[in-house]
């Protein structure tokens, strides 16, 4: 459709272990900026106060080409692009692509791409007026994709505060003339890439074990499977750069005995956390150390802090519990309507940090020992009749004792 007036659309880490050396290393990576035209349209020196917007095919001539009807028509490209998502201060180049649907390929090609003051309304008479040198579309043989270099101009609005490149598209003066010289461009499939220098993400300092919110201890400990979490920070802040964590464990022994987590990966964005897998019930007992690194794409940050926890498999003894308040296994019933003091200890395995308690082999709830191996007082209600109080052992990693049964004879 031809038109004459167009508006434009426009932590602190609390543990530390000895960690093998390694050696960043970088890869190559997509433009991190990619965009398409927010308006583009050809104006015809045939009909000079008019220009095409939007073709409903996506193809816009450029250079001297004849209609059907043997009329002879000169175009040149206008277009604009939201250039709002390239960050100046990273810009390392910005690359108009410019597919061809049509082009005589016994010749040579001679496009050149010139920034533009922005426009409203464009046509052949009335063209916006031009700012900066024309830079050529390249290769000049037909074949590969064609682009040109806009990285000063992209440079150019962005430094100027503006968030919109417009652009000419044309065959210079030279050669405009020469149907030889004349482009069919397809905008369905043109569009602006941006790359950028990199910088590489922060050292993890968010380091956490079990859950999102648990800091690394030293004293962590336990005999199955479990997470580990360390934070991912990008000084980039870039919403194109996807963030992705690499743990790796070894033993607190043997440091160079590395082995690489797999990972539950939490990758995102800028201040998302990293998920490492710790296999926790196949390994052997003993201490271990781990930490984090993370990478954006292109480069990975240093190695966080190390972190350290224990792997422990080993059942605690059983613990003993006494009272004065109600005997164990009396002949006759303890005459008492009241809840009961019960001493519980650990009987010598020094790494109980806990008691559980229940009736008669249920579980109801627990009581922290007053330090490892040490002992609790636990208040508790018998019921009438003959039945048990069953008290287990839990050391820090998790594991539980056998059951101590003791019975009770109440009233």
């Amino acid at each position: 459709m031809r038109v004459a007036v167009l508006t434009t659309v426009a932590m602190a880490v609390t543990a530390a272990v000895a960690a093998p050396a390694h050696a960043t290393t970088t890869a190559d990576r997509p433009p991190q900026f990619s965009v398409g035209p927010s308006l583009y349209a050809y104006t015809d020196s045939a009909t000079p106060d008019e220009a095409t917007y939007y073709p409903g095919d996506s193809q816009a001539p450029v250079g001297t080409w004849t209609d059907e009807d043997g009329g002879t028509h000169v175009s040149r490209v206008h277009a604009s692009f939201d250039v709002g998502g390239v960050n100046l201060a990273r810009l390392q180049s910005a690359t108009l692509e410019l597919p061809e649907q049509y082009g005589d390929c016994t010749g040579v090609r001679d496009l050149v791409v010139r920034q533009t003051e922005p426009f409203e309304v464009v046509t052949w008479n009335a063209p916006p007026a031009t700012r900066g040198v024309a830079v050529p579309v390249t290769p000049a043989d037909c074949g590969p994709r064609p682009t040109a270099d806009v990285t000063a101009m992209v440079s150019r609005t962005l430094a100027k505060g503006s968030t919109t490149l417009w652009v000419q598209i044309r065959v210079p003066q030279g050669h405009e003339a020469d149907p030889a010289y004349r482009r069919t461009l397809n905008f369905s499939d043109v569009r602006l890439q941006a790359t950028f220098t990199n910088q590489a993400p922060l050292k993890p300092a968010k380091l956490f074990q079990y859950n999102d919110y648990t800091p690394c201890a030293a004293d962590f400990a336990e005999n199955g499977d479990f997470s580990v979490y360390a934070s991912m920070v990008d000084r980039d802040r870039d919403p194109y750069d996807t963030l992705t964590p690499e743990f790796e464990y070894w033993p607190v022994a043997d440091p160079a005995a590395v082995v690489p987590m797999s990972t539950g990966i939490q990758s995102g964005g800028n201040g998302t956390f990293g998920v490492g897998d710790v296999p926790g019930r196949t390994l052997a007992e003993g201490t271990y150390g781990w930490h984090a690194r993370v990478f954006d794409g292109q480069a990975y940050s240093p190695w966080s802090a190390s972190c350290t926890f224990t792997i422990d498999h080993t059942v605690p003894g059983v613990p003993s519990v006494a009272s004065p308040d109600y005997p164990e296994n009396t002949a006759e019933p303890v005459v008492r309507s009241l809840a009961g003091t019960f001493l519980v200890t650990a009987n010598g395995s020094a790494d109980v940090v806990r008691f559980g308690y229940g009736r008669n082999g249920s579980f109801e709830g627990s009581v922290t020992a007053d330090q490892p191996g040490g002992a609790a007082i636990l208040t508790w209600r018998p019921q009438p009749g003959r039945h048990a109080l069953t008290v287990w052992s839990f050391d820090a990693a998790g594991n539980r004792s056998a059951p101590r049964s003791y019975v009770i004879n109440a009233a």
